[in-house]
């Protein structure tokens, strides 16, 4: 088994790591692409869009539909529509992970300030911990326009164990793709992917981090 030690401090994704927002996420794009006339995309093909923020995920989308690359103007259209469904229909259809609550209640027992490192909005971000009854755990968040720079970059990571009072070496970024495991190495912090997320047609294995765990429930063993 992997040991991880030295942990003070414990900073976590929220799309694919915390709750399962696909089924909104998906489900806004595609009443903006209703709206405009565009036929409607598969779930699971907006799913391996997301990570990179909003504005990834719905460009990706424009392009499939436009067999091509969206316009600035196009983009910014789309964008204006998204904002006002996805907040709208925000928990619809999103659910918390199994095992997430056990996880954080360990985390929390073994001393560890948390924090939610995401790409996603702020607006969103707060929104959706309230409703799912997380805020309460986490010490601070770091949204997608809380920083000049996003995942990838690690300057999410810095800043964050920087809030924490920790080094990034003692800070534990949990999360399920690319952008959460190599913002973290970048920064020097250990990565714990979580296997159920969305990866975004990567193989975590590729990505290597620490571990690769099925549920929150798994991490507290690793950690001495």
């Amino acid at each position: 088994m992997t040991h991880i030690s030295n942990i003070r401090a414990v900073a976590i994704d929220l799309d694919g790591t915390l709750l399962d927002t696909i089924p909104d996420l998906a489900g806004a794009v595609n009443r903006v692409l209703a709206e405009l006339g565009h036929h409607t995309l598969d779930l699971h093909l907006v799913k391996s869009f997301v990570g990179g923020g909003l504005g990834e995920h719905m460009r990706k989308s424009l392009r499939v539909v436009l067999g091509r690359e969206p316009t600035d103007q196009e983009k910014a259209d789309a964008m204006a529509r998204y904002r006002r469904h996805y907040a709208e229909h925000i928990a619809d259809e999103t659910t918390l992970y199994p095992g997430v609550i056990d996880g954080l209640e360990a985390f929390k027992a073994r001393g560890f300030t948390m924090s939610v490192v995401t790409n996603k909005w702020t607006s969103y971000t707060h929104t959706l911990l309230e409703h799912f009854g997380l805020a309460k755990y986490f010490h601070h968040v770091v949204c997608g326009e809380t920083l000049e720079h996003n995942k990838p970059h690690p300057a999410m990571i810095y800043w964050s164990a920087g809030k924490h009072g920790v080094h990034p070496k003692e800070m534990l970024m949990l999360g399920d793709s690319g952008n959460d495991s190599r913002s973290a190495q970048a920064a020097g912090s250990p990565v714990v992917l979580l296997d159920y997320g969305y990866s975004e047609g990567e193989a975590l294995t590729d990505l290597r981090p620490n571990a690769i765990v099925s549920t929150f429930t798994d991490i507290p063993p690793l950690l001495t």
